[in-house]
């Protein structure tokens, strides 16, 4: 062993910044993208005849004038008391600024899909099916008061 590695190792205090250092440096786990972000402040109300397919497991409610191509709500799952609703951006994050750049789905479909290129991602997580995408759908903040009203925000 090296006289450098020996004191390093024998000085607490330099270890423990090393080790700071290190730990810091391999947690990054932001996403980072592209998209711009406008503010999104949307409430979704489950009883209004427009929301219906969100009473169900595996309904989608697309909200247009929200986000920068708009906003997908997809219910996920209902477990007795527990109730879980996703919200993602509409906009494709390989070809958000394509025309043909927007995600779609249909009800009873279990991927969002993009215009451009038929990529697909899980509705579940927003990870895309291919592993050579790195970037999942931009996922919202998604709140449900576990009565009627679901809050979209970022």
């Amino acid at each position: 062993m090296s006289k450098r590695l020996y004191r390093l190792i024998n000085n607490p205090l330099q270890a423990l910044l090393l080790l700071a250092w290190g730990l810091s440096a391999c947690n990054n786990t932001n996403v980072v993208y592209d998209i711009p972000e406008p503010l999104v402040d949307e409430t979704v109300y489950v009883s209004d005849p427009s929301s219906f397919n969100l009473t169900v497991v595996g309904g989608q409610l697309l909200l247009p004038n929200a986000g920068h191509a708009g906003v997908l709500v997809y219910r996920r799952y209902f477990d007795g008391q527990f109730y879980d609703f996703a919200a993602y951006e509409a906009a494709c994050p390989e070809h958000w600024a394509d025309g043909c750049g927007v995600l779609e789905s249909t009800n009873g479909d279990f991927y969002f899909t993009c215009g451009c290129d038929a990529h697909q991602y899980q509705l579940l997580d927003g990870q895309s099916v291919d592993t050579s995408y790195t970037l999942p759908i931009k996922e919202y903040s998604c709140s449900f008061d576990g009565v009627n009203v679901i809050r979209i925000t970022n």
